[in-house]
């Protein structure tokens, strides 16, 4: 199943110190990257929180954000402490900047407690103990809706790749068949050319010898069972259970999109030009999309 590597969770839970919301946010990347945000104070929960997407997410950006609404009278587990020793430091290396530089103003409360040492918040060990069963349960939650997103965009995604998968195989039956018709009229044209320029009758083993001469160069069966084989193997790839497709998708791609360039540098034939165009634009849009499987 195919899985987008976007995606958003959340979930909310009540604990006895309040509500716990945990939510997550995905985006692309070459592989998986969390960036946590726990709870103030928690930091000591930032390793639990890894070990839980991981079990889930193969690549992506994550982006986990935990928060805590407190109810008047629920317990609290933040801890809040004033430095005094650090507030009469600043109180009064400011009173001697303002005698010395003659700066009248009155320092109040409000001023020192905004100064960085002061005002201390932060939890114990302990207490992260006590809140991470109602943050961990919350988070399990939060996962599990971002796959159930992720799932559904990999759906659209499938769908996409399957058309434009059926439109490059249309494309390539019209490849087949003009393939045929060139060297057919690359014959005719070259016979009419030399009729017009000698008005003698052409030297049919001269025509066959160019014509050989043409059709080798301009060859490309073997392009073509590429880029055949690449397309089954694509549509099975998309079908499988197989996880972080992705890759092997991009992959395969990067086939594809050789194979017709090189169908397109080998062709002189219009309607072939016209079919490998289509088939360069569909691939690019593929790979385009594939930035964003898991």
């Amino acid at each position: 199943m195919i899985r987008s590597m976007t995606g958003f969770g959340k979930s909310r839970k009540k604990t006895p110190y309040g509500e716990v919301t945990a939510e997550i946010k995905t985006l692309n990347h070459k592989s998986l990257s969390i960036t946590c945000n726990p709870l103030n104070g928690f930091f000591l929960l930032e390793e639990k929180v890894r070990k839980i997407l991981e079990k889930k997410l193969r690549r992506g950006k994550a982006f986990v954000r935990i928060t805590r609404e407190s109810a008047p009278g629920q317990k609290t587990l933040c801890k809040i402490r004033v430095n005094e020793n650090v507030a009469k430091e600043y109180a009064r290396k400011i009173k001697k900047v303002q005698e010395n530089l003659k700066i009248k103003g009155e320092l109040e409360i409000r001023d020192i407690i905004g100064f960085p040492g002061v005002v201390e918040t932060g939890a114990e060990q302990k207490e992260e103990a006590k809140l991470w069963p109602y943050m961990g349960e919350a988070l399990e939650e939060a996962v599990i809706g971002l796959v159930g997103f992720r799932e559904k965009e990999g759906a659209q995604l499938e769908k996409d790749f399957k058309a434009r998968i059926r439109d490059i195989k249309k494309n390539v039956r019209e490849i087949k068949k003009y393939e045929k018709q060139s060297v057919a009229a690359f014959r005719k044209k070259l016979a009419q050319t030399i009729k017009d320029l000698t008005d003698e009758a052409p030297d049919k083993e001269k025509i066959e010898t160019e014509v050989a001469s043409f059709a080798k160069n301009c060859d490309i069966a073997e392009e073509i069972t590429r880029m055949e084989g690449h397309l089954e193997g694509y549509a099975d790839l998309i079908d499988s259970a197989e996880d972080e497709i992705g890759k092997k998708l991009d992959f395969i791609a990067q086939e594809m999109q050789r194979e017709a360039n090189t169908i397109g540098a080998k062709s002189s034939n219009f309607k072939i030009s016209k079919a490998i165009i289509e088939v360069k634009s569909e691939i690019e849009k593929i790979r385009e999309q594939i930035r964003n499987v898991e």
